[in-house]
């Protein structure tokens, strides 16, 4: 009997510990207030998984694209794609595998956001993913979703409800498709209009910009964010993005009652609102980049304002102070004088997990500042569900985009979003007025009309102009002449030839403007990194429309 009451005891022990060891796991209680639960994980959590949280990567579907046709130059010039070199994709899958990725971006498809999450759930934590994306006028960027009006148009229908239900629509969305995060509002105050990302805000009026950027907090993230089918906002960029020279990331050199008068309130406003997340800006401000800003980023917005969310970089933003800036003598003194001023999150790389711990090691930055950021990171993921289900139902996908009601909001926005400039007794045009219709321009029938922070969508899902003339009007003959999509590269001969396909029409219809698509991002002729020198309508545009203005 002796020998049987040895085991059976250790046998008990073992399973009452293995029982305690369960019970005592406060973070996966869903039950537990989220504090309990986010202090619960963080002291189970090495070093390195603390500062993986603050880390994120690009989708590996995106990587693989942009180590195709990306050199080594435009990987370091550009804000748009990127890749790892040196590190493959299942490098990257495996660093995710071992909890050591706290957050990717430009995730495109649902199945690729499960197949990370399925990744990160491999982990000794198991912590998800936040995925985070640009979804600026709806979840553009992601094939079969809903296109709505660019910032720029909807600030032209002074509307905040209308643009407080369209973010609660690309909320919807985006959590159906796998996105939690989205980097949006940009509630930059517009003052060159040579500056590419115009369209990307609500415009040049400080309280116009700042009623809008309210809508949109509170389309998507609600009263709460709490919740499976709202995403975080992230109001940005911080600040004095939009240059006075029509440069993306000039130097903004302004007064502090300048500052305070003009660029600060939609933000003021934007932290009342519950934004949870906030985005640096590209440029310096004062001669202080934005990334290195103690100022901006301790002293006013958190001890002035109380944010409480978590603050990310831009684009390598962070590397940009040592490599653009020169006020870092290295990426890992960049790292240094960024999260010591009050950076919480680096997109994007692995350099920066690397450097970072050995700053935390070499007693540079303590373990408590990381436990700060870290902290936030999480509280993010458990309100938002993630620790309870991170993945997507692919068969709900259908019913939660491109909705009825919504492309019923999309077409209400486009309609209410149209200004007319002048009007010489033309419009509205009556039916049957005019019996044959010449159309053409390179806008006319193509998808650019989406605008930038867009890829290209299902051609069943899109109108163009010259399809919707056709279909409020079927008994019109229409004549259309295609001019290409490519701005840069119109063809005299085609604008010649429109010219006398004019003279032959009873009303001429011309539809110019820019191309924007990020798929053709060499071609663009506007949208981030695509400024101009002038306004004026780039190719041969302007001569298109003389012309046929000429043709009588």
């Amino acid at each position: 009997m002796k020998r049987t009451i040895g085991p059976m005891l250790l046998l008990a022990l073992i399973s009452v510990a293995f029982v305690a060891e369960k019970t005592q796991m406060i973070y996966k209680d869903a039950s537990q207030p989220v504090e309990k639960r986010v202090e619960d994980l963080l002291k189970r959590m090495t070093l390195e998984e603390k500062v993986a949280q603050m880390n994120q990567f690009v989708g590996l579907e995106h990587m693989r694209s942009a180590e195709k046709d990306l050199t080594a130059e435009e990987l370091s010039n550009n804000t748009a794609r990127g890749f790892y070199p040196g590190l493959t994709s299942k490098d990257i899958g495996a660093l995710n595998e071992k909890g050591l990725v706290g957050s990717f971006l430009h995730v495109l498809t649902a199945e690729e956001a499960n197949d990370l999450q399925k990744m990160a759930q491999k982990s000794r934590l198991k912590i998800p993913l936040l995925i985070g994306i640009d979804a600026i006028h709806g979840n553009a960027q992601v094939s079969g979703c809903t296109v709505y009006p660019t910032n720029i148009g909807l600030a032209s229908a002074f509307d905040p409800a209308l643009v407080e239900k369209i973010s609660r629509e690309t909320a919807i969305e985006m959590r159906a498709t796998g996105s939690h995060w989205n980097f949006n509002p940009n509630i930059e105050i517009a003052r060159d209009p040579r500056w590419g990302r115009v369209g990307e805000t609500f415009g040049e009026d400080t309280y116009l910009v700042t009623q809008l950027g309210v809508a949109c907090i509170k389309g998507y993230q609600g009263a709460d964010y709490t919740g499976t089918d709202k995403v975080l906002a992230c109001i940005k960029h911080f600040m004095g993005g939009t240059p006075i020279n029509g440069t993306n990331g000039a130097p903004a050199d302004l007064s502090e009652r300048t500052i305070r008068e003009v660029y600060f309130p939609p933000y003021i406003a934007g932290v009342k609102a519950g934004a949870f997340t906030l985005m640096t800006a590209h440029n310096e401000v004062n001669g202080i980049p934005s990334h290195s800003n103690k100022w901006l980023m301790d002293d006013v917005l958190r001890k002035e304002w109380g944010f409480k969310g978590f603050i990310v970089s831009d684009w390598m933003d962070i590397e940009h102070i040592h490599d653009l800036h020169k006020t870092a003598e290295s990426n890992k003194d960049a790292y240094h004088q960024s999260i010591e001023a009050g950076m919480d999150m680096h997109m994007h790389g692995p350099d920066f997990f690397y450097k970072v711990i050995e700053l935390v090691k070499e007693g540079k930055i303590s373990e408590e500042r990381i436990n700060e950021s870290c902290r936030k990171i999480l509280e993010a993921k458990f309100k938002l569900g993630l620790f309870e289900n991170p993945f997507v139902d692919l068969k709900k996908i259908k019913t939660s985009i491109f909705t009825k009601n919504h492309k019923q909001t999309a077409l209400d926005a486009a309609r209410k979003s149209i200004v007319l400039l002048k009007n010489n007794g033309i419009l509205p045009l009556k039916a049957g007025q005019f019996k044959n219709i010449f159309v053409t321009g390179p806008n006319a029938n193509d998808q650019g009309i989406m605008g930038d922070w867009a890829q290209p969508q299902p051609e069943e899902n899109i109108i163009t102009i010259l399809q919707g003339l056709k279909m409020v009007s079927p008994e019109t003959n229409f004549t259309f002449l295609e001019q290409g999509w490519n701005i840069r590269k119109m063809e005299k001969s085609k604008v010649d030839q429109a010219a006398e396909m004019a003279k032959k029409a009873d009303l001429n219809i011309v539809v110019v403007g820019e191309h924007a698509l990020r798929i053709n991002w060499n071609d663009k002729t506007g949208g981030e990194d695509t400024d101009r020198s002038d306004i004026a309508l780039p190719g041969l545009q302007q001569e298109l429309v003389e012309k046929i203005h000429a043709s009588g």
